[in-house]
This record gives C-alpha cells, sequence and structure tokens, in this order.
C-alpha cells in the first residue's frame, strides 16, 4: 500500500475529509452552497499576483472574483457567485453614474481599482475574518503594491543609467567624427562600423547635430569639443 493511500485511511484524514465534505453541503441563510471556484488549489492571492505581473495592472477583487469563479465562457459556476459578482457590478455602475454627474466637465468618471476594491468589501460577506470568495488576497495586494513601487524606483534608476551611457557614446562619436576629419579612409570605417551596428550616419565634413558651423563648414572648434566628454 503506498503512502498516500495510508494516509488517507488514516482516522485524522478521515475526518477532516468528512469536514470539507460538510462544508461543501452546507447552505447559507439564502440556501446558497458555497461559491465554487475554477482554479483549484491555486491560492487566489497567486492569480492575482500572476496578473499582475502578465499585464502591469492589478486586477480589481471584482475582475479576481469573476476570473476565478466563472468558467471559460463567462457564466458563473454557481448563483451565489453570479448574484454577488452583479451585486458589486451594479453598485459600481450606480458610484460611476453619480460621480458623471457631479462631475463639472460631465466627462464619464471611472472609478479606481481600489475603490471598486472597497466596494466589493462592503457587498461580499466575510466569514472568520476574510472576505468570502476571495480569500486573504488583500494580504497580497498590499505586498504587490510595495513591489511594484520598488520595481518603478528600479526602472527609472535603470533608465539614468542608461541615458548617462548614451550621452558618453554620443561623445564618442563626436570624437571619432573629428579624428575622422580629412581621412577618408578612417570615414569610410566609420560609416561601415555604423551601418553593421545600424547607427544613423553622420558627416563630419558637411553637418553635425552638435556644434555643427554654418554654411557647411563642418563642426566648429569650440562648440563641438564643448560637448565631448569621455568617462
Amino acid at each position: 500500500m503506498g503512502w498516500p493511500i495510508a494516509f488517507w485511511k488514516l482516522p485524522s484524514s478521515i475526518r477532516k475529509a468528512n469536514s470539507c465534505s460538510a462544508s461543501r453541503k452546507t447552505k447559507d441563510k439564502d440556501g446558497n452552497l458555497p461559491m465554487l471556484h475554477t482554479t483549484g488549489q491555486k491560492p487566489h492571492a497567486g492569480i492575482r499576483l500572476d496578473a499582475f505581473e502578465k499585464t502591469g495592472v492589478m486586477p480589481s477583487l471584482s475582475d479576481l472574483f469573476k476570473m476565478t469563479h466563472a468558467k471559460p465562457d463567462g457564466t458563473f459556476v454557481d448563483p451565489a457567485s453570479e448574484k454577488l459578482f452583479n451585486t458589486v457590478a451594479a453598485r459600481v455602475d450606480e458610484r460611476e453614474t453619480q460621480l458623471t454627474q457631479q462631475s463639472p466637465d460631465g466627462l464619464p468618471v471611472k472609478l479606481t481599482t481600489e475603490e471598486v476594491d472597497r466596494i466589493f468589501e462592503e457587498v461580499a460577506p466575510r466569514k472568520k475574518g476574510r472576505t468570502v470568495g476571495i480569500g486573504s488576497v488583500n494580504e497580497v495586494a498590499r505586498a504587490t503594491s510595495s513591489y511594484s513601487s520598488r520595481r518603478a524606483q528600479e526602472t527609472s534608476q535603470m533608465q539614468a543609467r542608461l541615458d548617462t551611457q548614451q550621452e558618453r557614446l554620443d561623445s564618442l562619436e563626436n570624437l571619432l567624427d573629428i579624428m575622422a576629419m580629412g581621412n577618408p579612409t578612417m570615414q569610410r570605417a566609420l560609416a561601415a562600423r555604423r551601418e553593421a551596428l545600424g547607427m544613423q550616419q553622420r558627416d563630419p565634413e558637411s553637418t553635425d547635430p552638435v556644434g555643427a558651423g554654418t554654411s557647411g563648414e563642418g563642426p566648429s572648434g569650440t562648440g563641438y569639443f564643448d560637448d565631448v566628454s569621455l568617462p
């Protein structure tokens, strides 16, 4: 007998299985069975985090609820889930209509994800300190918000470094153009290199976007060298 079979034959395992089975068959005060979901054992918090990683946008609790309680064709797996989703959607529409009517410019107003989440938490019942249908997903939402802020900061720092490197590369190209003036062989080598790298061709003998002289005289001495800053 394998260990999984032996495990489920233990008295403690049998009691737990019976308890879970009874919970699935227990109706609420409105006569509805517990809400079912379509995501197996994967936590809703993980599903919300996956959606954020893929799209860069945190889905609202209402969107997450539909992702985890509706079939691919959009139909909900049980009446209680459909009722909760529709109630939240109606409350959101009502609030957006109210805000649109109060808007000075009359433009349609859309609630933020945080505002939709608050409505969902107001409408959805709670059990053992958790919002029914989403579990402890809000804990991950807060952690993800912190992660998002940190990632934005890291992206900004990386962009600043890239900008600095680009400035240095531009300065080097300017210096190479100066060195190639009057040297056709070096000019051809530079042109071939830039073409191979997909870079914009530059003609130091005529004009240049940085420090160019007038009337096609080429780069002016002082202004051109002012922009050459090697690391």
